[in-house]
């Protein structure tokens, strides 16, 4: 099961409870942060600034559940109910992102690595390559947001995991950095995912399609820039 589905999954409770049409919801997250989530966003509607703000939420809560998860070293069934929370908050962002990409047809890509591997082997730097030259071309001068999710397969201790997810999050940014020079941009690593979604004592099979980094892209305006 991909990623993306075990996302829809999760998220399915904090969809409804945040619901609301047409109204802008403001979430406070654990640390005290406060997100607004403009008019739409929950509802599936693309609004004018929906892409920066779902992408704040999936990058903070999910940096203030992964607290607990590092304290824990990796053991997911004891952390508590109000980080639960928190990761649950991000996977729905994160779904809603993709949503949106979809709608504006921005663009998502996903990167495979080798086991125990942060680095993009030549056919998936090609891949990155040919997907940031299609941004470059269809963006048209609006703004870019990218969310970067590195996730990681089960083999292996938590701890490593955890740190391969992180690399492989930051993995793209010099490749995109240097084909988007031209083309405005924001870049959000979501880097704990670890192996928390990766089946234990999977087949090799199975498990590399855990190892790799997840990269959305959203305009932050849905509309084209004035003539």
């Amino acid at each position: 099961m991909s990623l993306c589905r075990n996302l829809i999954v999760v998220a399915t409770s904090t969809l409804l409870l945040a619901a609301c049409a047409g109204q802008s919801q403001t979430y406070t997250m654990n640390s005290g942060q406060s997100v607004t989530m403009p008019k739409g966003t929950v509802t599936g509607a693309a609004s004018v600034g929906d892409a920066n703000a779902l992408a704040q939420m999936i990058t903070n809560s999910n940096a203030n559940a992964m607290q607990q998860f590092d304290k824990l070293g990796g053991d997911m069934s004891q952390m508590q109910a109000a980080q639960t929370q928190e990761l649950q908050n991000s996977q729905a962002a994160l779904t809603k992102l993709e949503q949106l990409s979809d709608q504006q047809g921005s663009g998502q890509i996903t990167l495979f690595f080798a086991e125990g591997s942060a680095q993009l082997n030549q056919e998936q730097q090609l891949r990155l390559i040919r997907f940031l030259d299609y941004i470059a071309r269809a963006s048209l001068g609006r703004e870019v947001i990218l969310v970067s999710v590195g996730s990681a397969s089960a083999v292996g201790p938590a701890a490593v995991n955890r740190r391969l997810s992180v690399e492989r999050s930051q993995a793209p940014l010099a490749t995109i950095n240097q084909y988007l020079v031209n083309t405005p941009h924001e870049f959000y690593k979501v880097s704990a995912v670890g192996d928390m979604y990766a089946p234990k004592d999977a087949s090799t099979q199975v498990a590399q399609r855990y190892q790799n980094v997840r990269i959305v892209a959203a305009y932050d305006k849905a509309q084209l820039p004035a003539s």
